[in-house]
């Protein structure tokens, strides 16, 4: 443990590195909830990268659908740092920090023979651009709420365990952007307000013994963000996909 601990705290200090960075939100936990009583910590990667050309509504400026894009779903390499604690009567509570949201959920399983069948739903503080990311002034804060739905399977001695399943959330997102003035290297701050809404399918994969587990997972989702930047309106949908991976401790 003392092994697995190190490795952790490294893990977790060059995850932390990445502060501020986009990228997904995966859940990297099995369907299966932790008994009453037992926590778990993680820290890892995530990534996120668009699979299809942006779909720009119509009347909608490139440059401004390609903003709200980025703000939906930023193609980046962020970090994934994780606790979950069981509760009594099949439950499990969970916060997780993932460079762009700050993620709280509960959880309930349904044991199915030895499968089982969790239902889900968390709630997110949203960083989609801080301030300083970008120039001076800009920033734009937001909050949403995703439902995962996961079915999985894992061993008696726990020495793996296999997950799937569909997640949908929305998110509501405002502040300030940097947009070009018209004049040549000249920017000036625009208001902004968007909506995004996503919807996809998951699959993971968590290996190990005892008290360390290795943990994979692949995200993909459709996404369709509209909104307004300096009151003109604008659309766009895009598929993207979001691998991630992390080292898992339990007690």
């Amino acid at each position: 443990m003392r092994s697995a601990a190190g490795a952790f705290a490294v893990l977790a200090s060059a995850a932390l590195g990445l502060l501020g960075c986009g990228a997904g939100a995966p859940l990297l936990h099995p369907a299966h909830v932790l008994h009453a009583g037992d926590v778990s910590v993680g820290a890892g990667l995530s990534g996120d990268f668009t699979l299809s050309d942006l779909a720009i509504s119509k009347g909608s400026d490139p440059r401004d659908a390609g903003r709200l894009s980025q703000l939906a779903a930023q193609p980046d390499l962020a970090p994934w740092v994780s606790g979950r604690f069981g509760l009594a009567g099949s439950n499990e509570a969970g916060l997780t920090y993932t460079g762009r949201n700050l993620r709280v959920d509960v959880r309930h399983a349904f044991a199915i023979g030895t499968a089982a069948l969790s239902v889900g739903v968390g709630g997110s503080m949203i960083a989609a651009e801080r301030p300083g990311q970008g120039v001076a002034g800009s920033s734009v804060f937001g909050g949403g709420v995703d439902i995962p739905v996961l079915f999985g399977v894992h061993s008696k001695n726990d020495l793996y365990a296999l997950w799937l399943g569909p997640r949908g959330g929305f998110e509501a997102l405002s502040g300030h952007l940097a947009v070009s003035s018209g004049q040549p290297d000249t920017l000036t701050l625009a208001d902004v307000k968007a909506r995004h809404f996503f919807g996809g399918f998951l699959v993971g994969v968590r290996g190990g013994f005892r008290h360390v587990h290795v943990a994979l997972e692949v995200d993909g989702a459709y996404h369709r963000a509209d909104g307004s930047i300096l009151g003109a309106s604008a659309g766009v949908g895009f598929f993207a996909i979001a691998p991630s991976g992390a080292l898992i401790l339990s007690f």
